[in-house]
């Protein structure tokens, strides 16, 4: 289940990110064209943490180990 949603993150992620880059946002100016590179920016965390959702660090039938 958790890679289903992890999946899903990264393909919404990158629908917007390609939107951003290739669709009809090219009229943004000014204030807009930051704040369009920040919502870009922003896409790239997403996918990142949608991969994290695919391959965690951690197996999940792993138990967690604490030192001391």
């Amino acid at each position: 289940m958790r890679r289903l949603v992890g999946v899903t993150v990264v393909m919404a992620g990158m629908a917007l990110a390609f939107w951003l880059v290739l669709g009809p946002s090219s009229d943004w100016e000014g204030a807009a064209r930051i704040m369009r590179f920040a919502l870009l920016l922003s896409c790239f965390l997403v996918i990142g943490g949608g991969v994290r959702l695919i391959f965690p660090d951690k197996s999940e039938g792993e138990a967690a180990e604490t030192y001391r």
